[in-house]
């Protein structure tokens, strides 16, 4: 079989930017029907080689080589067109158009083939509606200005004519960023299909998993290919910085061998040794020590939370709508868009949320309100007595945008924690006392980061926390968040980050708050399949006898504590006030305690490498569950029968589960039998969770 041809090819590139070095002897190659992704950490220059290979910068050293007559679209980060309407841009990105300029510069006698091939070219105008609706631009915004277009809708553009185009080769520089998770996997689907060379720079591990042949990694101007997907690479990374490290090791030992071979005593011969010492000589410089990768950088991140009462946040009957501004070719008034109707909420102590839905469904609208930066229209919020939060939005991550970082850590932390804090996350004395308007995307949520791990909130709220995080650091955040002991609640695309953390999912459709039973079901609403919804919150219960008397005793605890605080008490008065909130703090644990000790509404639950299982059976039917995936399972006679896709920890809980603790003998799984162990380890503990009240999140 013919291997595929090789449509671009760099061989021995130099690439600085005065003192700092970019790409050092890089070699990189892209064939036809290869999905190169191009990782590495931010400012290593992933950006600067995309161009290289689009032609639109040039290099120090080595050369570029393109196989003749392919077509190389690069779509930029950011990717701000100018100049014409959305429909014409994304029409002359499209084949028909340049056959028509070609038309137009023929003459008469020759132009009789270039009208046939416009011809056979005509399906292309439907192509340019279908693929603008893909990505979100429906007809209502064709005849708009690219001008005018949002940062999201600009990328999502380019996107399009990309995939108009018909290039042989497509490069891709983070073309996720500003994508909702539909949109996300519509691209998916389209670059697997795509028949042609795929160059991608993406943070997006599930995209990346999904659709890489082959890695690239750049760091410290060395560039290394690893063939397979990011799993792939993962494993590859180690040993190939073990490999390096032993040839370099090797080649000094050679070196050293070859200058001590020959003994420099004087004897017969002298001439002819010391003749053949400058060889050996000539050949110890001669061998070239592999440079020694760079040290992998492992971040740490850890944020710590302050208690909270079980009922941490409430909104009843909200409503909220923006009005709509005319444009300037139709001066009629419009009516107010009304983004979220009747939600009705309840957070409690040690929920783990993921707000999942479209761009412009009212995500960030709904955060907003929730902490009091914005009112609604109709109806109440309420965060708890005692609640502290922390917000850090999708722009600044909580950091005002014109104040010196330092002196906004300073402010918050003191001068000592504050440079320890912005040492961890990578900032440098010199660039401390810029404000984050002048930082890039990745260095405002690298300071957000920082900024996150110096608070103590009780509710963490995050707006798209993930946006122009390296995977390393994305990895410390992920890894941060789920041994993160307070509530969350948090808007996110990334389908990695989701499925790893959140144990509740709720999504906004025409304005309305639903409730997903898990992952699978919330991507496929957004993808308008069929799915499992719940809507607790359309009619909201009457509040609890119970609830509503926690929420007067949190209030009298709060209140108890801002009295101890006031000057001028006796010690008399200070000692009852104790007396009096030492008693109401001992009821409330009680009534805590007891909350928390209710029986579990699952059947069973282990930790399988750190990953809770969980398991439930009704009428012969089982149900596995875990924060990556779920199973079924089906009893027949003495054996069960899964179903589903799960992960490796996911399989390994159900099948504890199955042989442990229900003495199933035999499991079958994607043609596979499992048999039980005829030796079992200790059966875990299963950890008891509260109960969730019918009619309440």
């Amino acid at each position: 079989m013919a291997a595929s041809p090789v449509y671009l090819r760099l061989l021995e590139a130099e690439k600085a930017f005065g003192e700092r070095r970019i790409l050092s002897r890089a070699s990189f190659r892209l064939s036809r029907g290869e999905k190169a992704v191009l990782i590495g950490p931010n400012g290593a220059g992933k950006t600067t080689l995309f161009r290289i290979l689009a032609g639109r910068e040039s290099l120090d050293g080595g050369r570029l080589e393109r196989l003749r007559g392919i077509r190389v679209f690069y779509l930029p980060q950011d990717f701000r067109p100018k100049g014409g309407s959305v429909w014409e841009l994304a029409y002359r990105s499209t084949p028909l158009w340049a056959a028509e300029q070609l038309l137009e510069q023929l003459p008469p006698e020759e132009s009789a083939a270039a009208w046939e091939r416009v011809r056979e070219l005509g399906f292309w105008k439907g192509r340019v509606g279908r693929t603008l609706a893909d990505f979100g631009l429906g007809e209502e915004l064709w005849e708009r200005e690219v001008a005018g277009l949002s940062g999201g809708e600009g990328v999502r553009l380019g996107l399009a004519m990309a995939f108009l185009s018909g290039a042989e080769v497509l490069l891709l520089d983070e073309p996720t960023t500003h994508l909702d998770l539909r949109m996300r996997l519509r691209l998916e689907e389209l670059l697997l299909a795509y028949p042609g060379a795929l160059g991608l720079i993406s943070h997006d591990r599930a995209l990346v998993g999904r659709v890489a042949s082959t890695v690239y990694h750049l760091e410290a101007a060395q560039l290394i290919r690893v063939a397979g997907g990011y799993a792939s690479y993962l494993q590859e990374k180690e040993r190939i910085q073990r490999t390096v490290e032993k040839a370099r090791k090797e080649a000094e030992k050679e070196r050293e061998r070859l200058l001590e071979a020959v003994p420099d005593r004087r004897r017969p011969g002298q001439d002819r040794r010391r003749a053949q010492k400058a060889q050996l000589r000539e050949r110890a410089q001669r061998i070239e020590a592999p440079e020694p990768l760079p040290p992998e950088r492992r971040w740490s991140l850890e944020i710590a939370a302050e208690g909270t009462p079980r009922l941490v946040a409430e909104v009843r009957g909200l409503k909220k709508s923006y009005a709509r501004h005319p444009r300037p070719d139709t001066p009629e008034p419009l009516e107010a868009r009304t983004v979220l109707r009747g939600v009705n909420l309840r957070i409690f102590r040690g929920d783990r949320i993921a707000l999942l839905g479209p761009n412009g469904a009212g995500k960030t609208t709904l955060l907003r309100v929730l902490l009091g930066q914005e009112w609604p229209d109709e109806g109440e919020r309420e965060l708890m007595p005692g609640v502290r939060t922390a917000y850090l939005d999708q722009h600044f991550h909580g950091l005002e945008p014109d104040k010196g970082l330092f002196e906004q850590f300073r402010e918050r932390f003191g001068e000592a924690r504050a440079s320890a804090m912005l040492g961890r996350m990578g900032f440098r004395p010199p660039h401390w006392f810029d404000p984050p308007a002048r930082f890039s995307g990745g260095e405002r949520a690298r300071a957000g980061l920082a900024l996150l791990s110096g608070l103590r909130a009780g509710l963490l709220v995050l707006d798209e926390p993930t946006n122009h995080l390296e995977l390393e650091l994305l990895e410390a955040l992920e890894r941060a968040l789920i041994e993160y002991p307070g509530t969350l609640l948090f808007v996110s695309h990334d389908r990695a980050l989701v499925q790893k953390v959140a144990t509740r999912f709720w999504g906004i459709e025409e304005g309305r708050l639903v409730e997903y039973p898990g992952y699978r079901e919330a991507e496929a609403a957004m993808l308008g399949k069929p799915a499992l919804r719940q809507n607790p919150y359309g009619e909201l219960l009457s509040e609890p006898e119970a609830l509503s008397e926690e929420r007067d005793l949190e209030a009298e605890r709060l209140a108890l504590r801002e009295r101890l605080d006031q000057p001028g008490l006796s010690e008399r008065e200070r000692a009852r006030l104790r007396a009096d909130l030492l008693a109401l703090e001992d009821e409330l644990w009680q009534r805590y305690a007891a909350e928390f000790y209710r029986p579990h509404p699952y059947r069973h639950a282990v930790v399988e490498e750190g990953l809770p299982v969980f398991a439930d059976v009704e009428m012969g039917l089982w149900h596995f569950w875990s924060s990556e995936g779920s199973l079924e399972g089906e009893r027949v006679g003495g054996a069960v029968l899964l179903a589903g896709e799960a992960p490796r920890r996911t399989l390994q809980g159900a099948l504890r589960i199955l042989f442990e603790l229900e003495d199933i003998g035999l499991v079958t799984y994607q043609g596979k039998a499992y048999e039980r162990p005829f030796i079992r380890p200790p059966a875990p503990t299963s950890r008891r969770r509260r109960k969730p009240r019918a009619g309440t999140v």
